[in-house]
Parts: structure tokens; sequence; C-alpha cells
């Protein structure tokens, strides 16, 4: 139970520091209040519903923060960066499948079953921009609109799995 808990624990502030390098901010002089309390990780570390939801909460930052920049790129000019936001996305959640499969082990599943419905959202996202580079007049077709409030409702890779793919519907039937 020991080893157990050191092997959570690593992968815990291994995916911690993967997370806290890529959101995006480069601000590394933090306050204290915003440091985590040491005490609080142990414990946490040491209860696996509480890692889970902790680690549920996390992804759920993460999906915010990729959709905005997503739903701010045009797929017919910046394809390449939606794309790479989409890889970037499935990396994270590759990334924490371990912890996911052995929180599972232990009983607590959610947090594997969420990782395996956002991986499968986001490649077929994939699909769908693959799809729409290959048409021959994707360059008409744009993610965000001039109203941006088609794009109001996308909350999570499903969300904009569903509106890509409505695009590509739309570009099948022209």
């Amino acid at each position: 139970m020991k080893k157990q808990l050191v092997a959570i624990g690593a992968i815990f502030v291994c995916t911690s520091l993967v997370w806290g390098c890529g959101n995006g901010n480069n601000n590394t002089s933090r306050s204290a209040v915003d440091q985590p309390n040491l005490n609080e990780q142990a414990q946490s570390w040491g209860d696996p519903k509480r890692l889970e939801a902790s680690h549920l909460e996390a992804l759920e930052r993460m999906e915010k923060d990729h959709i905005h920049r997503m739903v701010s790129l045009s797929v017919s000019t910046d394809e390449d960066q939606v794309m790479t936001t989409l890889e970037r996305s499935s990396q994270k959640l590759e990334e924490m499948r371990p912890l996911a499969e052995m929180l599972q082990y232990d009983g607590h599943p959610a947090l594997l079953q969420r990782i395996q419905e956002m991986s499968g959202d986001i490649e077929g996202s994939k699909n769908a921009v693959t799809e729409m580079k290959s048409k021959p007049q994707a360059g008409k077709i744009k993610i965000q609109s001039a109203k941006t409030d088609a794009l109001q409702h996308i909350n999570s890779f499903r969300d904009y799995h569903e509106y890509v793919q409505g695009q590509v519907k739309m570009m099948n039937k022209q």
C-alpha cells in the first residue's frame, strides 16, 4: 500500500508539473495563496476518491482552456493550430491515463471513463477537421462565424465535435 501511495503521489506531482507548464501561463512567481497546501496534497494521495475528484477538476479546466483556444480559430486558415490544440489535448489525456487506470483498479472509474469519452470526441474532431481540409470549398468554412452566438454553446470537446461535424455535413450537402 505504501508503494502504491508513493506511485500515485509521484504521478500526481508529474502531471501537475506537466499541466502547469503547458497551460500557457508563464507567470512563475506565485503567491503563497496560490500554492497548494502540502498537507492537503498528502491527504489527497491517501484518498483515491479525493485524488480522482481533483484530477476531474483539472480535466475540466484543461478542456475549457483548449476549447477557448479552438473556437477562436478558423479551420480554413488555422487548421494546423486547431490540430495542434487537439493533439495537445490528446497528449494531456494520455499522460493522465495511468493514474486513471490505477484509480479504476481501486474502485474509482470516473476519471478513466471521462478520459475515454474526451479522447473519443477529440479523435472525432480530428477526423472532421481533416475532412474539412480535403474539401475544395474548405476556404469558405470558418469555425468562428462573424457572430460568436453560434459558438456560445461550445463548452466541451463533445460540443466542439458535434459543431465541426455539423459543418462537415453542411459542406457535403453543397
